[in-house]
Order: C-alpha cells, then sequence, then structure tokens
C-alpha cells in the first residue's frame, strides 16, 4: 500500500521529550515523581506471538550534518521496545501514529528531543524513525520481546523524502 508523497518535505519542529507529550506513542524511561521507584508499564509489553526476551547493546553513529530527514520508519508489531542511553548523548526520537491504511501517518509525525539520561519505550505497533544521535557516537541498550519468525520489523520507505526535522538553536 503505497502513499502518494509527491509534495515537498515538511518541517516538522522538534520538541523536548517528556512523559505527557510522548504518552501517545509509549513511555519516557526516566524517573517521574517523588517516589523512590517509578514503575514502568510498557516495556513488557507484548502480543501472544513474543516467545523470547530480547536485550542487546547497539551503537549508533553521530549523524552527518545537515538538517535530519525523515524517509523510512519502522514499527515492531509483536512487542515494545526500549531504548536505554549508556551514554550521556543526545538524541532524537520521531514518531507517527497509524493511519486508516495501516502505515505512518506522516502528516502527523512528531519529533522529540532526548536527553542522555531519558530513555523511550515504543508501544507495540507505534512507527518510528531510527534513532539520531545528535552528538555521537552513543550506546544503548535494547529490550524487545521476539517472536523467533523474522516477523519483529516492518519498515515504510517514503517514496521520497518526506519531512525535514528542525532542531533548535
Amino acid at each position: 500500500m503505497a502513499r502518494d508523497v509527491t509534495h515537498s518535505p515538511s518541517i516538522v519542529h522538534a520538541r523536548p521529550l517528556t512523559a505527557d507529550a510522548f504518552a501517545p506513542y509509549g513511555e519516557v524511561v526516566a524517573h517521574q515523581g517523588a517516589e523512590r521507584r517509578h514503575f514502568l508499564t510498557e516495556p513488557m509489553r507484548h502480543g501472544p506471538q513474543v516467545t523470547r526476551q530480547a536485550c542487546w547493546v547497539s551503537r549508533v553513529k553521530a549523524r552527518p550534518a545537515g538538517p535530519v530527514v525523515i524517509e523510512l520508519m519502522e514499527r515492531h508489531p509483536h512487542a515494545a521496545q526500549t531504548f536505554v542511553p549508556l551514554t550521556a548523548t543526545p538524541y532524537l526520537v520521531v514518531v507517527a501514529p497509524t493511519g486508516a491504511d495501516g502505515l505512518p501517518d506522516m502528516a502527523r509525525l512528531e519529533a522529540f528531543l532526548a536527553s542522555g539520561s531519558q530513555g523511550v519505550c515504543y508501544r507495540v505497533g507505534t512507527w518510528h524513525h531510527g534513532l539520531t544521535v545528535l552528538g555521537g557516537p552513543a550506546e544503548f541498550l535494547v529490550l524487545m520481546g521476539q517472536t523467533g519468525r523474522d516477523d519483529d520489523d516492518e519498515f515504510w520507505q517514503a517514496p521520497a523524502p518526506h519531512a525535514v526535522v528542525s532542531l533548535p538553536g
């Protein structure tokens, strides 16, 4: 199902990552409130197809200079995916709701700036762009349930650059 993307790329302004702003897409992995523990609900969510929990460390290179162009989106249909930074490097989180056609609704794309002390947990099925490290390189602990059937990732390639993320400063 290809969507017509023949217009000029839209400009999406990145804003600070907060729990409230990110709530439609998942959870911010950071302590909230005054209690000793802040429990997270999303990282262990998964569908019945998940047969194993996977954990790994990913190294993400620094982005090249210039604008951040959004052309490829991904989602994980069976399990939440969590990223916990292991370095104090800021990064960009780009998400989109699912449209009526099942593809990312790029007209409602949102971008967030995460500090090097905030992680993110994408809800099951949330369309997102790969993490874009703003200083880099950076490393992240990644947690995700897997089915073992090679169907844990779905990708959507825009037929043309669809959005450019504007960074403050």
